[in-house]
Order: structure tokens, then C-alpha cells, then sequence
């Protein structure tokens, strides 16, 4: 027998989840404005502090009585040091220097991933999801006394099969197509992506617990799609990134509008994890150094005084412009907006009439 849907558990009038974009996006505005339209709000919680997961939590709870998730990182970063001992790669000392800007000297010290599932305990969300790694036996029985959903990210079938056996309640099956960093655990299957339809039918035919599918997703239309392939829910990201609630800057905000720029490509360039963004300047002059970028997240730390330096100057070009494939089909919309017109679009292409 199959696992029980989540989806039915949090009666949600829409079979939707907004994707936990992390650095910011996933405002409590944004979450909030989600749940209280339908949908499932998730916290990108993946580099935040144990003081902000409380804050943000709280504020969510502040404007709406909705289930929502949290998402973190699956990292032991205990060891790392707060220096930044590695010499910075040349090809981006360069950059630096061309732009007239002092190389970092700091590295911003990652949270600690036990420390972040503390604070999440204590919030206690309807659900909470992980990317990046898998979790402990100890996580799980820490997260069951609370009472929170588990739901793990998959890249690959083998990935999917990992977390239902450690006792995850669902799985997001992360397809190619998808923006942001690509979420699994093994190296092979992040750095070599599959398309959302091969992998969720692999998927479906060897996992038993709900899957959630994410990964270009745009549409209504697309929704019913992912539901034929077998998916309970679609994990929606690049669709809200483009919300008013979203947390993004106005320059990344009009690159997503610009569709003579919506070309989106992998790249490790940013923070040494492969992800999906809008090509620019930054990853168009420096994708032959791929393979001479530092590991996670000392690479973030290189890169992160020349993003925020660009973002300060309205400067998209060497910002990490995360988005998926569908970017071209963004909308203008509040999240509420957004939600009412999948729901259009969903109920039309499964033939019902909306409520």
C-alpha cells in the first residue's frame, strides 16, 4: 500500500508547493500569501541562522494559520573553519581585480545543519524538507516525536529509494529543468541531470511513498501533467519567484520578464554546487572554468562580495540569477493571483469546472 498523501493531510484546495528557494526568496510574505490561497508555502531555510528559522517562522504564523514547511541544507559543516584558508582561483581573483574590488578575506561560516534542525523542531512546521544529503535515524525520530512530515530531494531513482527507506513520508523527484541548485546527494546524478518524465516514471515504478515533482513547471496544465506521471504535488519555484511577494531585487526581477535574455544552463561557477540560472555576463565569459572552482561553500563565500556588490549596483550580470527552464512563462502576479489562475488552468485540463 502506498503511503498516505500529504497533500489530503494539509487539505490544500490546490495540489501545489512553492518551491524553498533559498537567500531570501522565500519571504514570510511570500509563504504566508501561498497558504492562505491554498497552496503549500515552504522557508528556504538552507543557510539561515537558528535566531532567523524562529523569525521568519514566527512571522509566517503572524499572517496566516496555513501549514507551511521549512527546508534545509544537509551538511556538516561543523569543522569548517571561519577563514578562508584556500587560495581563491585565479580566472576569479582576476574579476576582482578588473572590477576594482578587494579579494574576500572572511568566509561567512556556514550554520551548523544540527543547529538548524533544532530551531526546526522547535517551530515544529507542518513539514519539513531537505536537500544536499540524507538524514540520520536520530533526525528521524526527532522530527516524528513533533509530529513534521518529512520530505527528502531526489535527483535520481536510486536518491528516491535512499529516502524511502529511511523512513522519509514523501520525495521530490528534481528534474533537469528545474532552477536552483539541483538538490540530491550523489555526485554522479547531480552533475549528470535527468528530465522530469524519464526519472518520475523510474520513480513511480520503484517507490512507494509520495512523490512531488519539480522541474519547469509553469502551468496548470503542467500540473495535471505531473499528476498523470504519478506525482501527488508540483513543487513549483521559477513560477513564484517572479510573485510581488518574492523576495528578489527589481533587476533580477526584470531579467525574468526579458525574453530575449530567458537562457538558463547549469553551472558551478557560484557557489560550487551545480544549479540552474539565467546565463550572464558572469557565467557566459567564465564557463571554461567550471572545472576550477573551489567545493561548497567556499566557492559561495569567493563569489559572495561580487554578487552582493552587483545586486547593490543594480548590476544583473554578476548576480546568481537562479531560475528554471520555464522562465519564459513568468507571470506578474501576486501569489494569490498566481495560485487562482494554475487552478484555471489546472481544472481545465482535467475537465472540472472551477469551484
Amino acid at each position: 500500500m502506498t503511503a498516505p498523501s500529504l497533500i489530503e493531510k494539509f487539505n490544500l484546495r490546490l495540489p501545489v508547493v512553492q518551491a524553498p528557494m533559498a537567500g531570501g526568496i522565500t519571504t514570510p510574505e511570500l509563504v504566508a500569501a501561498v497558504g492562505k490561497a491554498g497552496a503549500l508555502g515552504f522557508i528556504g531555510a538552507g543557510e539561515m541562522s537558528p535566531d532567523v528559522i524562529f523569525e521568519h517562522a514566527a512571522a509566517v504564523r503572524q499572517r496566516s494559520d496555513k501549514p507551511f514547511g521549512i527546508n534545509l541544507f544537509v551538511h556538516n559543516f561543523r569543522e569548517q573553519p571561519n577563514q578562508i584558508a584556500d587560495p581563491i582561483p585565479r580566472w576569479l581573483a582576476d574579476i576582482y581585480h578588473k572590477r576594482g574590488q578587494p579579494l574576500p578575506k572572511q568566509q561567512m561560516p556556514m550554520p551548523v545543519f544540527e543547529d538548524q534542525l533544532e530551531a526546526v523542531l522547535s517551530v515544529s512546521p507542518a513539514v519539513a524538507s531537505f536537500a544536499f544529503g540524507l538524514l540520520k535515524p536520530e533526525h528521524i525520530r526527532a522530527l516524528r516525536q513533533r509530529n513534521i512530515a518529512i520530505v527528502g530531494t531526489a535527483n535520481h531513482v536510486d536518491e528516491a529509494k535512499h529516502w524511502e527507506d529511511i523512513g522519509a513520508d514523501a520525495v521530490c523527484v528534481q528534474g533537469s529543468d528545474a532552477g536552483g541548485h539541483r538538490g540530491g546527494f550523489t555526485e554522479q546524478y547531480v552533475a549528470q541531470p535527468m528530465g522530469l518524465q524519464p526519472l518520475m516514471t523510474q520513480c513511480r515504478q520503484s517507490v512507494r511513498i509520495p512523490l512531488w515533482a519539480a522541474g519547469g513547471l509553469m502551468t496548470g496544465q503542467a500540473i495535471a501533467t505531473v499528476q498523470n506521471l504519478g506525482a501527488e504535488a508540483a513543487q513549483m519555484g521559477t513560477a513564484f519567484l517572479s510573485t510581488r511577494e518574492a523576495g528578489i531585487p527589481r533587476h533580477y526581477r526584470n531579467m525574468l520578464f526579458d525574453t530575449r535574455r530567458a537562457v538558463t544552463g547549469h553551472t558551478k561557477l557560484f557557489t560550487g554546487r551545480t544549479g540552474r540560472v539565467l546565463i550572464n555576463r558572469f557565467v557566459r565569459e567564465n564557463m571554461m572554468y567550471e572545472q576550477h572552482v573551489a567545493a561548497y561553500p567556499l566557492q559561495n563565500a569567493y563569489t559572495l562580495p561580487l554578487r552582493r556588490d552587483a545586486e547593490e549596483h543594480g548590476d544583473a550580470e554578476y548576480m546568481a540569477l537562479w531560475a528554471g527552464r520555464g522562465v519564459g512563462l513568468c507571470r506578474d502576479l501576486t501569489a494569490e493571483q498566481l495560485i487562482d489562475a494554475l487552478e484555471q488552468e489546472y481544472f481545465a485540463a482535467i475537465g472540472k469546472e472551477t469551484a
